[in-house]
C-alpha cells in the first residue's frame, strides 16, 4: 500500500480526465487573460501547493472542485506530502479506495476526515469531484487553516456592512456564516464586485483558488479589509444582554478585554467576547457600581453583584454567565442537529464549541455523540 499511496500523492491535484505534470516543473502556457492570478499560480506551483492538469496547462478558468481545493489547503500548511501523511494517520484509505475505485482524490477524502470535512461532503468521489461554491470554499479553507495553522482568525465588528449580499444571501448560508465572516474579515476570500458581494453560491475558478492559497501562506498578499461601518453601540445594548439591574453594561463593546483585544459581540450567538476568542472572563473581577461587590466564578455571584442573571462559570478556559453559556451551547447543538444528526453520526464523534466536527481527543472538543436511554444524542463534555 505504501507505494500506491505515494503514487496518489503525485496526482492529487490532477483533473481526473487529464494527465498531470510534476509540481512546478514547467511554465504554464494557458494563463493569458489571467495576469492578476499569474504570480499566485506560479508561486504556488513552485511551492508544490498546487499543480497543473498536464501539457503545460493550469486550466485557470476551470471550476475548482471540492477535492482540489481541500488538497491545496492541506498543502498550504503541511507541505507537498501533507495529504498522504494525513491519510496515513487516518488509516482507512483502503476502505475509501474500495468504495470509489481508482480516483486520484481518495487520499484527499481520507485526509479530510481529520478536519471533519467528510461529515459535510461524505466519502463518495462524486461529491468531492463537484465544483466548490464560495460558501463551501470558506468552510474548507478556514476549517483547515484554524486546525493546521497557528493563526487566530477573528471576525471584524461590522464586517457585515462590507458584504453587499449579506442579507439575504450570505445569512442564508448559516452553516458557513462563521467561516465566511472570518475569511472576509481577514482578506482571504472577499467580495466579487464593487458592491462587496460574497456570492456564496457562485463556483470559484482554479485561478481564484491559487490566489486564496497565496493569501494563506503569505499574509502580505491578503486583501486589506477596512470595515465600512463599525456600529457604535450605547448602553444598554439593544438586546439587553449583559446589562445589570441598574442598566449599566459591564463592560461594553470596544473596551479592551483580558487578552488585550477589543471586546466584540459574536455575530452568531450575540455573546460579548465569544466571537473574539476572549478567555478568562470579560467581567471577572469587576466591581458593582451599586454595592461594590466583585464578580467571581461560582454559585451566588449574581446575587451579590447586581442581579445580572445566573452564575459566572468556567469551562475549558472560557468564562461566561450561565445565560450566555445557554446561547453558546444551544447555537452549537442546533448546528450539529442540522448538519450532523446524532442518530446518523458514529458514537464518539466530537465537535468544538462552534459545532464543527473535530478529531477525537482534540483539546477543542466540547460535544460528543453518546448513547443515552437507547438513543444517540449530542452531549456536552463540559457540564
Amino acid at each position: 500500500m505504501k507505494g500506491k499511496k505515494i503514487m496518489l500523492a503525485t496526482v492529487v491535484m490532477a483533473m481526473t480526465a487529464q494527465p498531470v505534470m510534476a509540481f512546478g516543473a514547467e511554465s504554464f502556457t494557458d494563463l493569458a487573460g489571467f495576469d492578476w492570478a499569474k504570480p499566485a499560480i506560479e508561486q504556488m506551483a513552485a511551492q508544490e501547493i498546487l499543480s497543473g492538469v498536464g501539457n503545460q496547462k493550469y486550466a485557470p478558468s476551470a471550476n475548482v472542485t471540492v477535492a482540489e481545493f481541500a488538497s491545496m489547503a492541506m498543502r498550504a500548511y503541511g507541505g507537498k506530502d501533507a495529504v498522504i501523511t494525513l491519510a496515513d494517520e487516518q488509516g482507512n484509505l483502503e476502505e475509501i479506495e474500495k468504495k470509489n475505485g481508482e480516483y486520484w482524490g481518495n487520499a484527499t477524502i481520507c485526509a479530510a476526515q481529520k478536519f471533519g470535512l467528510t461529515y459535510r461532503f461524505g466519502t463518495d468521489k462524486a461529491r468531492w469531484s463537484k465544483p466548490a461554491n464560495r460558501s463551501e470554499m470558506a468552510a474548507i479553507v478556514m476549517t483547515i487553516a484554524e486546525q493546521m495553522g497557528n493563526e487566530t482568525f477573528e471576525i471584524k465588528r461590522g464586517i457585515e456592512s462590507n458584504i453587499g449580499d449579506h442579507d439575504p444571501y450570505v445569512i442564508n448560508h448559516y452553516e458557513d456564516l462563521d467561516y465566511i465572516l472570518k475569511a472576509y474579515s481577514n482578506g482571504i476570500l472577499c467580495g466579487t464586485n464593487d458592491k462587496g458581494d460574497f456570492s456564496p453560491d457562485a463556483y470559484a475558478k482554479r485561478a481564484e483558488a491559487a490566489a486564496i492559497m497565496q493569501r494563506l501562506v503569505d499574509p502580505s498578499k491578503r486583501i486589506n479589509v477596512v470595515v465600512k461601518h463599525v456600529p457604535v453601540l450605547t448602553s444598554p445594548l439593544p438586546d439587553g444582554s449583559n446589562v445589570s439591574e441598574s442598566g449599566i453594561v459591564y463592560p461594553k463593546e470596544g473596551d479592551i478585554g483580558p487578552n488585550g483585544k477589543p471586546i466584540t459581540r459574536d455575530p452568531i450567538t450575540g455573546v460579548l467576547g465569544f466571537g473574539n476568542g476572549q478567555k478568562g472572563g470579560i467581567y471577572l473581577g469587576l466591581k458593582s457600581l451599586i454595592n461594590g461587590n466583585t464578580i467571581k466564578v461560582g454559585s451566588g455571584a449574581y446575587d451579590s453583584y447586581d442581579n445580572m442573571g445566573g452564575d459566572y462559570r468556567e469551562y475549558n478556559g472560557y468564562i461566561f454567565w450561565e445565560n450566555e453559556w445557554a446561547m453558546i451551547k444551544n447555537t452549537a447543538r442546533e448546528k450539529l442537529d442540522r448538519e450532523h444528526p446524532a442518530n446518523s453520526t458514529p458514537v464518539g464523534t466530537q465537535a468544538d464549541i462552534r459545532g464543527n466536527i473535530v478529531a477525537k481527543g482534540s483539546p477543542d472538543a466540547w460535544f460528543e455523540v453518546i448513547h443515552a436511554f437507547d438513543v444517540k444524542i449530542w452531549d456536552s463534555i463540559y457540564k
